[in-house]
Protein backbone atom coordinates (compact mmCIF):
# COMPACT_ATOMS: atom_id res chain seq x y z
CA UNK A 1 0.00 0.00 0.00
CA UNK A 2 1.30 3.45 -0.89
CA UNK A 3 2.38 5.40 2.18
CA UNK A 4 4.71 8.10 0.88
CA UNK A 5 3.80 11.77 0.72
CA UNK A 6 6.18 13.61 -1.61
CA UNK A 7 7.15 17.23 -1.91
CA UNK A 8 8.01 18.51 -5.39
CA UNK A 9 11.43 19.38 -3.94
CA UNK A 10 12.04 15.68 -3.18
CA UNK A 11 12.63 15.06 -6.88
CA UNK A 12 16.20 15.53 -8.12
CA UNK A 13 17.02 16.72 -11.65
CA UNK A 14 19.75 15.01 -13.67
CA UNK A 15 20.93 15.27 -17.28
CA UNK A 16 23.02 12.92 -19.38
CA UNK A 17 24.32 13.23 -22.92
CA UNK A 18 22.90 10.74 -25.44
CA UNK A 19 25.09 8.64 -27.72
CA UNK A 20 22.06 7.82 -29.88
CA UNK A 21 19.71 10.75 -30.33
CA UNK A 22 16.40 10.19 -28.59
CA UNK A 23 17.59 7.11 -26.69
CA UNK A 24 18.21 7.31 -22.96
CA UNK A 25 21.56 5.88 -21.82
CA UNK A 26 21.93 3.84 -18.65
CA UNK A 27 21.28 6.34 -15.88
CA UNK A 28 24.47 5.77 -13.90
CA UNK A 29 26.68 8.57 -15.24
CA UNK A 30 24.36 11.56 -15.03
CA UNK A 31 25.08 15.15 -14.02
CA UNK A 32 22.94 16.64 -11.27
CA UNK A 33 21.44 20.11 -11.62
CA UNK A 34 21.15 22.53 -8.70
CA UNK A 35 17.40 23.11 -8.87
CA UNK A 36 15.16 25.08 -6.53
CA UNK A 37 12.08 25.01 -8.73
CA UNK A 38 10.72 22.43 -11.18
CA UNK A 39 7.68 23.06 -13.33
CA UNK A 40 6.70 19.45 -13.93
CA UNK A 41 5.91 18.66 -17.56
CA UNK A 42 2.47 18.80 -19.06
CA UNK A 43 2.08 15.67 -21.16
CA UNK A 44 0.18 17.52 -23.92
CA UNK A 45 -1.37 14.42 -25.47
CA UNK A 46 -3.58 14.91 -28.52
CA UNK A 47 -7.04 13.96 -27.31
CA UNK A 48 -10.44 14.34 -28.96
CA UNK A 49 -13.79 13.47 -27.41
CA UNK A 50 -16.16 15.95 -28.99
CA UNK A 51 -19.80 15.39 -29.83
CA UNK A 52 -20.39 14.29 -33.40
CA UNK A 53 -23.66 14.02 -35.29
CA UNK A 54 -23.82 10.25 -34.96
CA UNK A 55 -25.72 9.88 -31.69
CA UNK A 56 -26.67 13.16 -30.07
CA UNK A 57 -25.56 15.52 -27.31
CA UNK A 58 -23.09 13.23 -25.49
CA UNK A 59 -19.83 12.12 -27.07
CA UNK A 60 -19.99 8.52 -28.25
CA UNK A 61 -17.31 5.93 -27.48
CA UNK A 62 -16.49 5.80 -31.20
CA UNK A 63 -15.68 9.51 -31.19
CA UNK A 64 -12.73 9.20 -28.79
CA UNK A 65 -9.18 9.49 -30.13
CA UNK A 66 -5.87 9.93 -28.32
CA UNK A 67 -2.32 10.08 -29.64
CA UNK A 68 0.92 10.69 -27.77
CA UNK A 69 3.35 10.57 -30.70
CA UNK A 70 3.06 13.97 -32.37
CA UNK A 71 3.45 16.40 -29.49
CA UNK A 72 6.32 18.22 -27.85
CA UNK A 73 6.83 17.91 -24.11
CA UNK A 74 8.34 20.88 -22.25
CA UNK A 75 9.60 21.43 -18.75
CA UNK A 76 10.94 24.51 -16.94
CA UNK A 77 13.67 24.45 -14.29
CA UNK A 78 15.48 27.06 -12.25
CA UNK A 79 18.20 27.10 -9.63
CA UNK A 80 21.68 28.28 -8.72
CA UNK A 81 24.32 28.42 -11.45
CA UNK A 82 27.50 26.37 -11.16
CA UNK A 83 30.29 26.13 -13.70
CA UNK A 84 30.10 22.37 -14.09
CA UNK A 85 29.15 19.71 -16.62
CA UNK A 86 25.40 19.55 -16.17
CA UNK A 87 24.70 23.28 -16.15
CA UNK A 88 27.17 23.97 -18.96
CA UNK A 89 25.51 21.29 -21.10
CA UNK A 90 22.19 23.14 -21.03
CA UNK A 91 23.96 26.33 -22.10
CA UNK A 92 25.79 24.45 -24.85
CA UNK A 93 22.52 23.03 -26.11
CA UNK A 94 20.68 26.35 -26.44
CA UNK A 95 23.71 27.95 -28.13
CA UNK A 96 24.06 25.09 -30.64
CA UNK A 97 27.46 23.94 -29.33
CA UNK A 98 28.56 20.31 -29.07
CA UNK A 99 27.62 18.83 -25.69
CA UNK A 100 30.76 18.20 -23.65
CA UNK A 101 29.69 17.79 -20.01
CA UNK A 102 32.75 15.70 -19.18
CA UNK A 103 35.06 18.56 -20.16
CA UNK A 104 33.54 22.00 -19.62
CA UNK A 105 34.38 24.30 -22.55
CA UNK A 106 33.66 27.92 -23.44
CA UNK A 107 30.19 28.43 -24.89
CA UNK A 108 29.68 30.84 -27.77
CA UNK A 109 27.33 31.79 -30.56
CA UNK A 110 29.66 32.60 -33.41
CA UNK A 111 29.13 35.00 -36.30
CA UNK A 112 28.26 31.90 -38.39
CA UNK A 113 26.03 29.94 -36.03
CA UNK A 114 25.13 26.36 -36.88
CA UNK A 115 22.14 25.21 -34.85
CA UNK A 116 21.88 21.54 -33.93
CA UNK A 117 19.64 19.52 -36.23
CA UNK A 118 19.29 15.80 -36.79
CA UNK A 119 17.20 12.67 -36.90
CA UNK A 120 16.23 10.74 -33.81
CA UNK A 121 17.66 7.24 -33.57
CA UNK A 122 21.01 8.13 -35.15
CA UNK A 123 24.38 7.40 -33.53
CA UNK A 124 25.31 11.05 -33.03
CA UNK A 125 26.81 12.11 -29.74
CA UNK A 126 26.98 15.75 -28.60
CA UNK A 127 23.51 16.68 -29.92
CA UNK A 128 20.71 15.68 -27.55
CA UNK A 129 20.41 14.75 -23.89
CA UNK A 130 18.12 12.93 -21.49
CA UNK A 131 16.56 14.75 -18.54
CA UNK A 132 15.59 12.70 -15.49
CA UNK A 133 13.37 13.86 -12.64
CA UNK A 134 14.52 11.33 -10.10
CA UNK A 135 11.85 10.01 -7.76
CA UNK A 136 12.83 9.97 -4.06
CA UNK A 137 11.26 6.52 -3.65
CA UNK A 138 10.89 4.16 -6.59
CA UNK A 139 8.50 1.93 -4.64
CA UNK A 140 5.81 4.61 -4.43
CA UNK A 141 6.67 6.73 -7.49
CA UNK A 142 8.52 6.44 -10.74
CA UNK A 143 11.11 8.58 -12.48
CA UNK A 144 10.11 11.00 -15.20
CA UNK A 145 12.48 10.53 -18.14
CA UNK A 146 12.50 12.89 -21.11
CA UNK A 147 14.62 11.62 -24.00
CA UNK A 148 15.89 13.48 -27.07
CA UNK A 149 15.97 16.82 -25.26
CA UNK A 150 17.04 20.25 -26.48
CA UNK A 151 17.38 23.33 -24.30
CA UNK A 152 15.31 26.04 -25.95
CA UNK A 153 15.69 28.93 -23.51
CA UNK A 154 18.39 29.65 -20.95
CA UNK A 155 18.85 32.62 -18.63
CA UNK A 156 21.65 33.55 -16.26
CA UNK A 157 20.77 36.36 -13.87
CA UNK A 158 21.94 37.90 -10.60
CA UNK A 159 20.96 40.70 -8.23
CA UNK A 160 23.23 42.28 -5.63
CA UNK A 161 20.35 42.34 -3.13
CA UNK A 162 19.28 38.70 -3.53
CA UNK A 163 21.10 35.63 -2.22
CA UNK A 164 24.39 37.49 -1.92
CA UNK A 165 24.47 38.23 -5.64
CA UNK A 166 24.72 34.56 -6.60
CA UNK A 167 24.28 33.76 -10.30
CA UNK A 168 20.96 32.02 -10.89
CA UNK A 169 19.72 30.15 -13.95
CA UNK A 170 16.44 29.15 -15.52
CA UNK A 171 15.81 26.96 -18.53
CA UNK A 172 13.12 25.52 -20.75
CA UNK A 173 13.81 22.02 -22.01
CA UNK A 174 11.88 20.46 -24.88
CA UNK A 175 11.60 16.92 -26.25
CA UNK A 176 9.97 15.52 -29.36
CA UNK A 177 10.04 11.94 -28.06
CA UNK A 178 7.49 10.03 -26.01
CA UNK A 179 8.56 10.33 -22.35
CA UNK A 180 9.24 7.29 -20.20
CA UNK A 181 6.95 7.53 -17.15
CA UNK A 182 7.56 4.00 -15.84
CA UNK A 183 11.36 4.02 -15.42
CA UNK A 184 12.20 3.16 -11.81
CA UNK A 185 15.92 2.50 -11.60
CA UNK A 186 18.21 4.31 -9.20
CA UNK A 187 19.87 7.34 -10.79
CA UNK A 188 23.49 8.18 -10.03
CA UNK A 189 26.36 10.27 -11.30
CA UNK A 190 28.20 13.51 -10.58
CA UNK A 191 26.56 15.87 -8.12
CA UNK A 192 26.69 19.57 -8.89
CA UNK A 193 29.72 21.62 -7.94
CA UNK A 194 29.83 23.02 -4.42
CA UNK A 195 31.13 26.36 -5.72
CA UNK A 196 28.70 29.04 -6.90
CA UNK A 197 29.38 32.21 -8.90
CA UNK A 198 28.50 35.65 -7.54
CA UNK A 199 28.52 39.33 -8.44
CA UNK A 200 31.00 40.19 -5.69
CA UNK A 201 33.71 38.59 -7.84
CA UNK A 202 33.01 40.78 -10.88
CA UNK A 203 35.95 42.90 -12.04
CA UNK A 204 34.28 46.30 -11.63
CA UNK A 205 36.94 47.98 -13.78
CA UNK A 206 35.74 45.95 -16.77
CA UNK A 207 31.95 46.16 -16.41
CA UNK A 208 30.34 47.71 -19.49
CA UNK A 209 26.69 48.37 -20.32
CA UNK A 210 26.04 50.01 -23.68
CA UNK A 211 29.70 51.11 -23.68
CA UNK A 212 29.25 52.87 -20.32
CA UNK A 213 31.09 51.98 -17.10
CA UNK A 214 28.22 51.85 -14.59
CA UNK A 215 27.63 50.79 -11.03
CA UNK A 216 25.74 47.56 -11.64
CA UNK A 217 22.93 46.37 -9.38
CA UNK A 218 21.47 43.44 -11.35
CA UNK A 219 21.57 41.76 -14.74
CA UNK A 220 20.11 38.94 -16.79
CA UNK A 221 21.21 37.37 -20.06
CA UNK A 222 18.90 35.10 -22.08
CA UNK A 223 19.52 32.89 -25.11
CA UNK A 224 16.42 31.57 -26.88
CA UNK A 225 16.41 29.00 -29.69
CA UNK A 226 13.01 27.32 -30.20
CA UNK A 227 12.88 23.63 -31.12
CA UNK A 228 11.14 22.40 -34.26
CA UNK A 229 10.07 18.78 -34.74
CA UNK A 230 8.84 16.98 -37.83
CA UNK A 231 8.14 13.54 -39.24
CA UNK A 232 6.79 10.58 -37.32
CA UNK A 233 8.52 7.61 -35.72
CA UNK A 234 5.53 5.49 -34.73
CA UNK A 235 5.37 4.80 -31.03
CA UNK A 236 8.41 6.94 -30.30
CA UNK A 237 7.33 10.46 -31.22
CA UNK A 238 8.66 12.78 -33.88
CA UNK A 239 11.35 11.60 -36.27
CA UNK A 240 13.56 14.67 -36.61
CA UNK A 241 14.54 17.74 -34.63
CA UNK A 242 15.78 21.19 -35.54
CA UNK A 243 15.67 24.82 -34.50
CA UNK A 244 13.52 27.81 -35.28
CA UNK A 245 14.53 30.62 -37.59
CA UNK A 246 16.12 32.87 -34.94
CA UNK A 247 18.59 32.39 -32.11
CA UNK A 248 17.80 35.42 -30.00
CA UNK A 249 20.14 36.86 -27.39
CA UNK A 250 18.77 39.51 -25.04
CA UNK A 251 20.06 41.12 -21.87
CA UNK A 252 18.92 43.43 -19.09
CA UNK A 253 20.95 45.47 -16.63
CA UNK A 254 19.94 47.67 -13.71
CA UNK A 255 22.50 50.45 -13.21
CA UNK A 256 22.77 53.52 -11.01
CA UNK A 257 21.71 56.83 -12.57
CA UNK A 258 24.75 59.10 -12.37
CA UNK A 259 27.25 60.94 -14.54
CA UNK A 260 28.41 57.65 -16.11
CA UNK A 261 24.93 56.60 -17.26
CA UNK A 262 22.83 59.77 -17.50
CA UNK A 263 23.11 59.86 -21.31
CA UNK A 264 21.55 56.40 -21.75
CA UNK A 265 17.88 57.53 -21.91
CA UNK A 266 18.72 60.12 -24.57
CA UNK A 267 20.91 57.68 -26.50
CA UNK A 268 18.06 55.16 -26.58
CA UNK A 269 15.52 57.82 -27.56
CA UNK A 270 17.62 59.03 -30.50
CA UNK A 271 19.25 55.68 -31.43
CA UNK A 272 19.83 55.22 -35.16
CA UNK A 273 22.49 52.48 -35.26
CA UNK A 274 23.91 49.60 -33.28
CA UNK A 275 26.59 49.69 -30.61
CA UNK A 276 29.54 47.71 -31.98
CA UNK A 277 31.66 47.46 -28.83
CA UNK A 278 30.95 46.55 -25.21
CA UNK A 279 27.19 46.27 -25.38
CA UNK A 280 27.53 44.12 -22.26
CA UNK A 281 30.75 42.99 -20.58
CA UNK A 282 30.63 41.14 -17.25
CA UNK A 283 34.07 39.75 -16.51
CA UNK A 284 34.77 37.84 -13.35
CA UNK A 285 38.10 38.60 -11.67
CA UNK A 286 39.04 35.07 -12.73
CA UNK A 287 37.74 35.20 -16.29
CA UNK A 288 36.82 31.55 -16.74
CA UNK A 289 34.61 31.45 -13.64
CA UNK A 290 31.74 32.62 -15.91
CA UNK A 291 32.53 35.83 -17.73
CA UNK A 292 29.92 37.03 -20.23
CA UNK A 293 30.45 39.26 -23.25
CA UNK A 294 28.06 40.64 -25.86
CA UNK A 295 30.05 42.96 -28.15
CA UNK A 296 27.39 44.19 -30.56
CA UNK A 297 23.72 45.10 -30.37
CA UNK A 298 21.06 47.71 -29.81
CA UNK A 299 19.17 49.19 -26.89
CA UNK A 300 15.58 47.98 -26.90
CA UNK A 301 14.48 50.03 -23.90
CA UNK A 302 15.83 52.32 -21.20
CA UNK A 303 13.49 53.12 -18.33
CA UNK A 304 13.78 54.95 -15.02
CA UNK A 305 13.69 52.70 -11.97
CA UNK A 306 12.46 54.60 -8.90
CA UNK A 307 13.84 52.55 -6.03
CA UNK A 308 15.57 53.70 -2.86
CA UNK A 309 18.29 54.91 -5.20
CA UNK A 310 17.46 56.19 -8.68
CA UNK A 311 18.38 53.52 -11.21
CA UNK A 312 18.03 52.79 -14.90
CA UNK A 313 16.77 49.54 -16.38
CA UNK A 314 18.61 48.94 -19.64
CA UNK A 315 17.32 46.34 -22.11
CA UNK A 316 19.46 45.14 -25.00
CA UNK A 317 19.39 42.77 -27.97
CA UNK A 318 22.55 41.25 -29.43
CA UNK A 319 23.23 41.57 -33.14
CA UNK A 320 25.60 39.72 -35.45
CA UNK A 321 28.28 42.05 -36.86
CA UNK A 322 29.74 39.31 -39.06
CA UNK A 323 33.05 38.95 -37.23
CA UNK A 324 32.74 38.77 -33.44
CA UNK A 325 30.94 36.10 -31.44
CA UNK A 326 27.36 37.17 -30.84
CA UNK A 327 27.81 36.12 -27.19
CA UNK A 328 30.59 34.41 -25.26
CA UNK A 329 30.50 32.58 -21.92
CA UNK A 330 34.05 32.09 -20.63
CA UNK A 331 34.02 28.77 -18.75
CA UNK A 332 37.39 27.18 -19.55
Amino acid sequence: MANAVFSPKDFKAWVIEEATTGTAPTLNACYQLDVDSISFPSLNVNQFASVRTSIGRVAHVNDFFQDNDLRAVEISLSGTWHKDGGHAMLLQSVCGNALTPDSVADVTISSSPSPTVGKYGESEANKTFTLVLDSPDNNDAQNIVLKGCLCTDFTINADMGTDGGQYKWSATISSGRVPDLTENSAVSGTVYSGTSVNMAALDVSEIKVASKSPILSAFSVTVSSPAVYTGVDEGNGYAAFGRGEEMEVTANATVKLDSATMELPSEFDTQTEHDNADLLTLNQTTDNVTSIAIPCGVLTNVSYNEGDAMMLDVEMKALNNGSDNVISFDLA
